[in-house]
This record gives C-alpha cells, structure tokens and sequence, in this order.
C-alpha cells in the first residue's frame, strides 16, 4: 500500500495514537511518582461515569467507521450518521470520550490532565487532514466545516 493510501485511510489517526500512548506512559509515570493522586476515595461513581464514557465512545467510533467506509469507496465528503455533527467523529470518540473515560475509571488527577492535555494536541493534528479536505472538496468542505465542530457538535 502507498504512503498516500495509507494516510487516505488512516489520517493522522497513527501518529495521534503514537502521542497519546506516549503521553499515557508519562501520566503512568508521573502518577506512579506521585503515589496515585487519587479524585475520590471510593471512586465507585467515577468509574461508572467512566464505563459509560468509553461505552458510548466505542459505540461512536463504529457508528463513524461503518458510516465511513460507505463514502470512502467513491470518495466522497461523507456528511451523514455521526459525521453530520463531528468531523472527525472518531478521533472525538477516542480524544473526548475514552480518554476520559479511562481517566475516571483510573481515579486520578493525573490522568484527567492527561485526558484534557490531548486536545490541544490532536486540534493542531487535524489541521493537517483538513487543509486536505478543502483541497479535494473546496467549498463543499468549507460549508460543512462551518456547520459541524471537530470533537464536539456545534451548538448553532
């Protein structure tokens, strides 16, 4: 498979799972040093709240893959199911929902930050994947970027 294949269908998906395994070992790291600053002393609530997070966020990421790969065969914008609402629901799915969902599940303050910290950080990733986007779709792209968020629908 062509690098240009493989990125058509992965995106920045490798490199942000690269970062973000590579910064969870950092938390690991850094919470082990700290002696698990934990959130709750009975952390019952937070990891319920956590296993619905990442329930819910591994439900998103197949609604958008099985969504996807309808559109991928003729390659075109694909504006329905999840991605009516996200541009990138699944990179949403792991950024904003599993990634807290394990912080609260952990029951640390340490993988919170961790969980807030990978925003920023895939924001600046996508740039690249959507400078692409408007290049292969135009407007038609620019419209839909107006209308949708990145990892959180648009209240509008």
């Amino acid at each position: 498979m062509a690098i240009g294949a493989y990125r058509r269908i992965f995106g920045v998906g490798p490199t942000g799972a690269g970062i973000t395994g590579a910064l969870f070992f950092v938390a690991w790291l850094l919470n082990q040093a700290l002696g698990h600053p934990g959130i709750l002393a009975h952390p019952l609530p937070l990891w319920i709240a956590g296993v619905v997070l990442t329930i819910f966020g591994l439900a998103l990421h197949m609604w958008s893959f099985f969504t996807l790969r309808n559109w991928w065969r003729n390659d075109q914008l694909c504006t329905t199911g999840p991605f009516q609402y996200f541009r990138h629901p699944m990179y949403a799915a792991w950024v904003t929902f599993i990634s807290m969902g394990v912080a609260l599940m952990l029951n640390s303050w340490i993988y919170i930050l961790w969980a807030y910290a990978l925003h920023p950080i895939w924001h600046v990733l996508v740039v690249r994947e959507e400078k692409i986007m408007e290049q292969v779709f135009g407007d038609k792209y620019r419209q839909y970027a107006d209308r949708t968020g990145r990892f959180f629908p648009r209240l509008s």
